[in-house]
């Protein structure tokens, strides 16, 4: 008699903080200070240009800036992964807003997302980022209730392909990220 297969291990990935060097082979941080800045408004504000590179162009797509409001989707320090998706015909950018926070999951990967290459970045308060068009990732997580100012192409055809992920895993948090309160 032949036993039942065993269950794959489930692998955790550890949300990491979200670094220029870290976030490279995916796209591209945005954050205020990380190019020189222009005094503008008589000197009351400064402004930081070219923070990241959009692309939307492909196939006569347009920019379409949006929000996303999520509900408090990781209430706990874990949650499970199960799809990758992505985007070939544009990039995407994510800005949480006021102190939202939200978890940026990744891969590289030609036709499907190479599981070894799988990493988590938290997008803090004052932080956006950029995926580039063809960027495996996770659908958007938030770390409680978030408003998230998101920028994307625009088309007739629709651009996202979805896949589900072939092993098990869950993204974590380290022990010292505090989740914040739900606050609407």
């Amino acid at each position: 008699m032949r036993s039942p297969e065993a269950p794959a291990a489930v692998r955790s990935v550890i949300a990491q903080a979200l670094t220029v060097s870290a976030f490279a082979p995916f796209g591209d941080v945005i954050t205020a200070g990380a190019s020189s800045s222009v005094a503008i408004n008589a000197g009351s504000a400064q402004r930081f240009d070219d923070l990241t590179r959009l692309d939307f162009d492909v196939q006569g797509g347009t920019p379409c800036v949006a929000i996303f409001r999520t509900s408090a989707q990781m209430p706990t320090t874990a949650h499970r992964l199960s799809v990758m998706e992505r985007h070939l015909l544009g990039s995407q950018t994510f800005v949480p807003l006021a102190q939202g926070r939200c978890l940026a999951v990744v891969a590289l990967g030609d036709n499907a997302p190479d599981e070894s290459t799988l990493q988590a970045f938290i997008v803090e308060p004052g932080q956006g980022i950029t995926l580039r068009r063809g960027i495996w990732h996770h659908p958007l997580l938030t770390l409680g209730a978030a408003d998230v100012l998101v920028i994307e192409r625009q088309a007739a055809v629709v651009d996202c392909e979805v896949v589900p992920l072939t092993g098990q895993f869950v993204v974590r948090l380290e022990d010292k990220v505090v989740l914040p309160p739900v606050v609407r």
